[in-house]
């Protein structure tokens, strides 16, 4: 729906804000054709990043661009924090900041291709919301990516996304021990990555599932599971809204 006015008076804080059916779309025009456009060059050569046959560095380079465009498509361009609030909470809204740790230097080739999965996939997501609903794309376009713009579908994609990001931010962990990576790559990943758990029920539900598998499996070793614990205590006090911690290393938040 749309964003609330800020009175009585005034006009909405942004435009009329994209519906999360992806509906805005039949409206688009000549934005959704040019976002298509967009999305489809940059998935292309995103996929040739991750097969290793084309550079991963532009294909990251070319889905930022295609968020940033479909953003302004949506939403335009406002100076506002009420503005950055519903961005945010748009799904492709994050991915630009997201995108955008992942380009820092030193990060291994190979992370950096498997790093390209996260935003290929919201990608994908936007991509068959505007062949289902913009008027314009060929018939045949739209019957085959259509299908993935349905709810059911969606949320499978979505799931699958919740997966991709929280294993890239333990492989940059594993690739700051290794050297192949460097240590402010994932500390500013894990940093937004704070943001995207309180924005984002499948990146919440990813954390859930990964817990339910780790904490029986130290249980079994002694003292192993009160540290456990405690670090997951820790670490959840940055999220948790009701703590004092909540944000603290969140710069965004």
């Amino acid at each position: 729906a749309c964003p609330p006015t800020s009175g009585a008076r005034s006009a909405p804080v942004v435009p009329q804000a994209a519906f999360a059916d992806g509906t805005k779309w039949q409206v688009m025009g000549r934005k959704g054709t040019i976002c298509f456009s967009a999305y489809a060059v940059s998935m292309v050569i995103a996929l040739g990043g991750v097969a290793g046959v084309l550079p991963a560095y532009q294909g990251m380079l070319l889905l930022i661009w295609s968020f940033v465009l479909d953003i302004l498509a949506k939403y335009g361009f406002r100076l506002r924090a009420e503005y950055l609030h519903f961005v945010l909470l748009d799904d492709v809204g994050v991915m630009p900041i997201l995108a955008v740790t992942l380009l820092t230097p030193g990060l291994h080739p190979g992370i950096r291709r498997v790093a390209l999965t996260t935003p290929l996939l919201s990608a994908l997501l936007s991509f068959s919301q505007i062949c289902k609903n913009h008027g314009a794309l060929p018939a045949t376009v739209r019957d085959f990516f259509s299908p993935l713009a349905e709810p059911v579908a969606r949320y499978k994609v979505m799931r699958l996304r919740g997966y991709a990001e929280v294993g890239l931010g333990f492989l940059l962990a594993l690739g700051v021990l290794t050297a192949r990576a460097a240590p402010f790559s994932a500390l500013i990943y894990w940093n937004v990555m704070m943001m995207r758990y309180m924005m984002s029920h499948w990146t919440q539900q990813a954390f859930t599932e990964l817990d339910s598998v780790l904490e029986p499996a130290c249980e079994k070793v002694p003292g192993l599971k009160q540290g456990y614990s405690a670090l997951k205590a820790k670490l959840y006090g940055f999220v948790d809204p009701q703590s004092k911690s909540a944000g603290r290393l969140c710069a965004i938040l």
